[in-house]
């Protein structure tokens, strides 16, 4: 890469949001944009396979694809720090949840809408989770999501 050559966005943190903006941006082909992420590129086995997430809890031989942060001490849990696992990777802490998807609770975006945040209620949020969506909902993208049901059996 040449480190002298001029971009017209450069980001910073290779993570969800960083990924989908530095994608997004590149969508005009006149836009050139550098992503910057710190770790690599998040394809080893840990990230792709879910049983992977093991290998990055704390405790752990390997500190892969983790910052494997610590929270300061909680006085509501007797002054013990929480550990705070952050994505050091491409795709950020997105990398290392084991693969999973969720949209959120639809009560949670109301909440944010009846706080002032206009424009955030579930049905304002829903056509960009089915744009970002390959499932059930016949939208083709380049996230494939399973829908997924649990037994009261197993």
């Amino acid at each position: 890469m040449e480190f002298d050559k001029k971009f017209d966005y450069v980001i910073v943190g290779g993570g969800s949001a960083g990924c989908v903006l530095a994608s997004r941006l590149t969508e005009n082909s006149d836009i050139s944009v550098c992503l910057l992420e710190y770790g690599g590129e998040g394809k080893d086995l840990a990230v792709r396979v879910p049983a992977g997430l093991i290998l990055m809890v704390p405790g752990k031989p390997l500190e892969l694809n983790n910052w494997c942060f610590h929270t300061t001490p909680q006085m509501h849990l007797n002054n013990r720090r929480g550990f705070q696992p952050r994505g050091q990777c491409l795709g950020g802490s997105s990398a290392i949840n084991a693969m999973i998807y969720t949209r959120g609770s639809a009560l949670d975006y109301e909440r944010w809408v009846e706080q002032g945040c206009e424009g955030w209620g579930f049905d304002d949020v829903l056509p960009y989770f089915i744009k970002a969506e390959n499932n059930i909902h016949g939208v083709i993208s380049c996230m494939v999501i399973a829908d997924h049901c649990m037994s009261a059996t197993y």
